[in-house]
């Protein structure tokens, strides 16, 4: 990896002052009124907020960045869904990293028992190819598929203490990892964490994990975390707000700031580091780009089922178009409760285009929580992708002085 001596940041962030939105990012989200009048006419009443960040290297292709805002409410809540995985996999990476001296690696086969009596244990993944499981096969089936069992495991892995604690002492204090996913689990029952023996390939025990408990409270540091009208429990409707204050938390300021620090993590060295190699920097690269039809294990052979834009919002996610291979998504998206999220790293190798751009909105016009029937096709997926084309096309028609070398991105 090339190392990046200096780095110039022009940063758009604040607390979230709506009036203090970019002029540019407002003139981009207004010229979408024609197909989204409803979106742009009412962004509060969807819960919108987007970051937009330009890149612009000098001669020696160090990067400045210039990052643009609109909507955004730091502590307004909205439910993160998968966008928690992206941190939960950067951080497994760094804690195999504590256990190298031991042999344990990304690749080591896994076993993990089944301490609590509501989780199953695991002997092997059919998917790999070894059919080992491994923190690394997880945290592919992450990125690729988005797979909630594969970032249960990493939580397991992790614990419930550990992934707080190691994301506020890595700059992101506000961060709230609470619980699961696709799983209902009690408070108390997400404190638990399964005990995990890592083996060599001859089959010896390189690390016995014990069963942990976490004793770490979490406060409440959102807003507005009542949410819809109505909800589903048990299939039973129950009126009145959804509560959400004990759901996950994860800003979408954090989800940029925290996935430019993944992909230049020379950037802030003022910031504690992420204790990542250069091979785990190329492994999240590989990964978090990897479309479903390019990875042999996991194998993903139905491409109706698992198209390009499966997991890629921002251009193709209401569409089974193919990505054309020189535009390359680095990116973890969240789609649960009516909200959708993306935040996302876009290169376009052969014209030189580079840009962040994270957004969320909430689609969800009967008001009810939990009953499966959010605008997601309709309205949410079509409105990420549009944006997601806009801001390329602004990018394409902008001028560089420099075009852009990606060497660290494409293998």
């Amino acid at each position: 990896m090339k190392k990046l001596f200096f780095i110039t940041i022009i940063l758009g962030f604040s607390c979230g002052i709506r009036n203090d939105n970019s002029t540019l990012l407002s003139k981009i989200f207004y010229s979408l009124h024609k197909d989204f009048p409803k979106v742009v006419n009412n962004p509060n009443e969807f819960r919108v907020q987007i970051i937009y960040t330009q890149i612009d290297r000098n001669s020696d292709q160090i990067p400045a960045f210039t990052s643009h805002k609109f909507n955004i409410e730091s502590e307004k809540y909205f439910y993160p869904a998968s966008t928690v995985k992206f941190p939960a996999a950067v951080l497994a990476l760094e804690k195999i990293n504590r256990y190298k001296s031991l042999g344990v690696t990304k690749d080591s086969k896994l076993i993990i028992s089944s301490d609590r009596d509501w989780t199953k244990s695991v002997n092997n993944d059919t998917s790999s190819v070894t059919g080992n499981a491994s923190i690394a096969q997880y945290i592919k089936k992450i990125f690729v598929v988005s797979d909630n069992d594969a970032f249960n495991r990493i939580y397991d892995f992790l614990g419930h203490d550990y992934l707080n604690e190691r994301m506020w002492g890595i700059g992101y204090p506000d961060i709230r990892f609470r619980h699961r996913l696709s799983i209902r689990l009690s408070p108390e029952e997400n404190r638990y964490s399964n005990s995990f023996d890592f083996f060599s390939d001859n089959g010896t025990r390189l690390l016995k994990q014990p069963s942990n408990y976490s004793s770490l409270n979490l406060s409440l540091n959102s807003t507005e975390n009542f949410i819809g009208d109505a909800y589903l429990l048990d299939g039973k409707k129950i009126n009145g707000e959804m509560d959400f204050s004990q759901k996950n938390f994860f800003k979408l300021i954090d989800q940029h700031r925290f996935l430019i620090k993944v992909m230049f993590p020379e950037i802030l060295k003022d910031q504690p580091k992420l204790l990542l190699d250069d091979d785990d920097y190329d492994f999240l690269y590989e990964w978090m780009s990897k479309l479903p039809k390019e990875s042999e294990y996991p194998y993903y052979s139905d491409y109706d089922q698992y198209p390009d834009g499966l997991c890629k919002f921002f251009m193709f996610g209401d569409n089974k178009n193919h990505i054309p291979p020189d535009i390359k998504i680095f990116n973890k998206v969240g789609m649960a409760y009516g909200f959708l999220t993306d935040n996302a790293y876009i290169i376009d190798i052969s014209n030189g285009i580079e840009f962040f751009l994270s957004a969320v909105i909430y689609v969800n016009s009967n008001g009810v929580l939990n009953d499966d029937n959010y605008e997601y096709e309709d309205l949410g997926l079509p409105f990420l992708s549009a944006l997601g084309q806009k801001i390329y096309e602004y990018e394409f028609s902008r001028k560089k002085q420099v075009h852009p070398e990606f060497p660290r991105f494409i293998k």
